[in-house]
This record gives C-alpha cells, structure tokens and sequence, in this order.
C-alpha cells in the first residue's frame, strides 16, 4: 500500500446505510437482521501527524474492500489517548471521496464543546458527499481539566448536552431561524435517524430512546469498574442500559420506529491464545503507560489483568468469539464495533488484524448472536413488576460502583480469567433479571412533551 491519490467516484454507489435510522418504522431496515460489524481507528498508530491520517484514509479503503458494515473514528480533543483527532469534519470528508459503500461513524464527536448549528451544516455536507453514509455519534466528551478554553464549554455537562441535541435535530431539518428569513442548509433529515447517543449516564439514556435517536456504548468501565475483577460487573451494567433505552424506546414509540444499539469492544486477534496475549501486551505498552498516570490502569498488575481492566481480550477467533458471547450486552447490540485500539501497528498489520476478526471471528459471533438474539428482545422490552421495579432502583444505585450486583452472580464466579496458554476464560453470568426504575420515569405522553 501507498499513500497515492484517494479516487474520487463520480457518484455514489448505492449503499444501505441511507436507510438505517430509527426514524423508520420497525422492521422497515436492515437494524436487526444480522449483526452489522464495523472498525474503530483512534489514529494513534504513527507519531508523525500527516502519516496518520494518510495512511487512515487507506485504512478506510481496506476495510471497504474486506466487506465490513462500517469503519469508525474516535474524536477526542489534545490528543487524549493518543487519539490524533480532534475534530472528524475534514477527515470525513476525505473518507466519503475515498469510498462508496462502507458506513463513517463517530465515536463519538463531543457535541458539548461545538456549536450545534455549525455542526449540523458540517455533518449534513458530509453525509450528502457519502451518499449518506454517516453514523453520527456524539457525546460529552472524555472529561478534562482543560475543556475550559472552549468557548461552548459549560459546567452542567448533562443539560449542555440535551440542549444541544435539540439545536442539532433542529438544524437537520433545515427549520426557519427564528425572527429571521432564513432556513439552515443543507437540510438533512435522513441524517436524524442516524444519530446516536453516546453516554453511561441512565437518564441521558433514557433521553435518547425518549427522543428517538440511537445509542452507542463505550467499550471499557468507569472509575471502579476499571479492574479485571470488576469486569464482568461493568458489561452487566451496561446490559442493563440497553435493556432499559430499548424499554423505554418502545415504550414510547412502539412499532414507529427503530431502536438503535452500537456496541464497541477490543478484540486482539492472535494465532494463539498466548501469542496474541505476549503481542497485546506490547503493543498497548504506551496506552497503559498513559492510563496509569491518570489513574486508569495499575502497572503493577500482571499485563492480563491491565488489559481486562480495560475489556481489552486477546485469543484466537474462536476464543475471541466466545469471551464476546458471554457479554450479555451483544445478543442486545444492532452493531458491534471492533478494534485492536490502542496498540501501535503499521497500517498493513493493522488491515491484517482487521481481516482476521471479519473473516475468522465475526462468523462465529453472529452465530451466536443469533441464538440469543430473539429472547434477548423479549426480555429488554417486558414490562417490569411492582418488585422488580424496587430491585432495579437499587441496582441502578450501583451502576458506577464496579461490582458485581446481588442477585445475579458472585465476584468469584463473574470475573475473567486466564489459563496457562494465555487464555482469556469468559465469565458467564447467569441470566439477570430485568433492570430500571420506571416509578421515577415520566409517562410516555410526558416524557415527549418533555423532551421530543
């Protein structure tokens, strides 16, 4: 491969990501009928800034080529993580030239610290480039001690948020400005559909089924939940957050539109359980290094628990595979996003990594996404009982508490494990009883008049 000129197709080919969105009726898209599969780059594979996003704009060509779904950035501001990418706009326009089919998401672009309008416009030239091909993910923003300097930046994360949300799907619709003769443009109401909601937040949650948009899941823990042992706690955790943003999504729209569930997970592909361990651990040296130093990771654990801290897994396909099945949040996902972030490779390694998990591992887990798929759903949306309702408040007061919750399995049983040949031992957690407090949730009549 080689940093040539990208090409530049005159038009489009016919994709079916302009049809995906929640704004659909159900079972009017593609959202669940397989396991869609996409690939997240944070841009941390080089030093040199220019060779980054190059070699990523062919990183995008290659997996366009190996037939995934989607390919996914991470947008984070002075170079958080080592993710090279502060803002997504130009990169993506380049990425829509430089394809023709393969979806371009977000994961996710910190709305909070833009201004709503001016991101609209961006987007919508962007997504009319692609053909529409844009996933639009937007969140809060990893937190940091120098959001300040952004002039959009307020103290109250939670309602900057809602706020700008609302001004987005305002703009997308191309409205009138108020007291004035002019209307936003381009208009892009297909787009509204493809927006999805970035957050560990309950009620932010809850907004985004409420409001109708999609949302996505962060692939490691917050706070307590960031130890090996405390894994299996956070991924029950965030199967209780789907469940609910499904709960409530139907709720309030029934059968009129689509709910929308992007989950993102780290998956290390190796020849071996133990080859990928010894190379996982390498290559992530330099990310675990900078967790450690704001509290993320502890060097002083052995390098698989440093990497389950962060639900980083490594194995072969069929390993990968099974660690994956055994989180209760993926029979719930729509599409699962993978990557072999943050570890240094070469753009040719990273490709390779690549086709490993699309050709060797995928298979496997849509198969088994599909055996658990349906009961899944019938659990996610079943109307909770007076005492369940009771149990749920108390479990959600434990969201960001890193254990296990009682009732559904004990820290012993629930926490992952490796053998001697490196491999990661799934934990399976017995099947959890239904999660979220509706005593505090509004009507459904409320919760639109409030909110949509």
């Amino acid at each position: 491969m080689s940093t040539a000129d990208f090409p530049v197709s005159r038009r489009p080919e016919p994709n079916e990501i302009a049809g995906l969105g929640t704004t659909a009726p159900l079972g009017s898209t593609v959202i669940g009928e397989r396991l869609r599969v996409g690939f997240i780059t944070h841009l941390d594979q080089n030093t040199d800034t220019a060779t980054i996003y190059r070699e990523n704009i062919l990183l995008f060509q290659e997996l366009e080529k190996l037939g995934y779904d989607s390919a996914w950035i991470a947008t984070r501001h002075f170079h958080s993580g080592w993710a090279a990418l502060p803002s997504p706009y130009a990169f993506l326009g380049a990425a829509a030239v430089a394809t023709s089919k393969i979806g371009l998401g977000t994961a996710v672009l910190p709305i909070v610290l833009d201004d709503p309008i001016r991101v609209a416009e961006d987007v919508a030239v962007i997504d009319h480039l692609s053909g529409g091909r844009l996933i639009l993910g937007v969140g809060k923003g990893v937190p940091s001690d120098s959001f300040h300097v952004f002039n959009a930046w307020e103290k109250d994360r939670d309602a900057n948020f809602e706020h700008k949300i609302d001004s987005l799907h305002w703009a997308l619709e191309g409205s009138q400005v108020p007291e004035g003769s002019a209307h936003i443009w381009p208009a892009n109401a297909g787009l509204t559909g493809r927006v999805v909601h970035g957050s560990s937040n309950i009620n932010t949650i809850r907004a985004a089924a409420v409001r109708g948009d999609g949302f996505i899941l962060e692939r490691f823990g917050n706070g307590g939940e960031r130890t090996a042992e405390a894994r299996a706690g956070f991924q029950q955790r965030q199967a209780y957050s789907v469940r609910e943003y499904r709960r409530v999504f139907h709720e309030t729209w029934g059968d009129t539109r689509t709910p929308y569930v992007v989950t993102s997970r780290t998956a290390y592909p190796g020849v071996t359980n133990a080859a990928a361990l010894a190379e996982a651990g390498e290559r992530a040296g330099r990310w675990n290094e900078f967790a450690a130093k704001i509290g993320r990771v502890d060097l002083t654990a052995s390098i698989p628990d440093q990497l389950l801290s962060d639900n980083f897994i490594w194995g072969t396909p069929e390993e990968l595979a099974a660690d994956l099945l055994a989180d209760p949040t993926i029979a719930l996902t729509d599409e699962l996003i993978l990557g072999i972030h943050p570890a240094l490779h070469t753009l040719e390694e990273t490709v390779e990594k690549a086709r490993i998990l699309l050709e060797e591992a995928y298979p496997l887990i849509q198969a088994g996404w599909a055996a658990q798929r349906e009961a899944a759903l019938a659990e996610a949306i079943r109307p909770l009982a007076p005492e369940q309702i009771r149990a749920e408040q108390e479990r959600f007061a434990h969201e960001r508490s890193g254990t296990v919750l009682a009732g559904t399995t004990d820290a012993s049983a629930a926490a992952p494990s490796t053998d001697a040949a490196g491999a990661v031992t799934p934990a399976h957690p017995a099947v959890s009883a239904p999660d979220a407090a509706h005593s505090a949730l509004p009507t459904t009549q409320e919760r639109i008049s409030t909110h949509v």
